[in-house]
């Protein structure tokens, strides 16, 4: 089952700095007070790969593509995409929360993927 959520990010209050809502200090300047943003909606596609020799946690799949979106709000993210199918720089993707893979352990991991409009 899939559900469409918010992605939670972090703005450095100190040097303006994007990052991921896991980390407890800003990446680029070392700052700990951050503003919350989130993203939510379309993003756009700015480049992908496909991956035909992928690790051992995607056994199931031959291949997949990897993809950098850009939302409005100018975060970037790197994601998995739901097809490799019509794949086109610049179109519109949507975040979907939902199975990733089974890691080495065979326990399910979720994330987001993204998925063509």
């Amino acid at each position: 089952m899939t559900e469409e959520y918010k992605i939670n990010w972090k703005k450095c209050n100190k040097c303006g700095y994007k990052q991921y809502n896991s980390h407890l200090r800003c990446i680029k300047c070392k700052n700990d007070s951050f503003t919350s943003l989130k993203t939510s909606g379309l993003g756009k596609l700015l480049t992908y790969t496909i991956l035909k020799a992928p690790p051992m946690e995607f056994r199931d799949n031959n291949y997949y593509a990897l993809g950098v979106i850009k939302f409005e709000n100018g975060v970037r993210s790197l994601g998995q995409l739901t097809t490799t199918d019509n794949l086109e720089v610049g179109m519109d993707v949507k975040p979907i929360y939902m199975k990733i893979c089974d890691n080495l352990d065979g326990n399910e991991i979720y994330g987001y993927k993204y998925k063509p409009t």
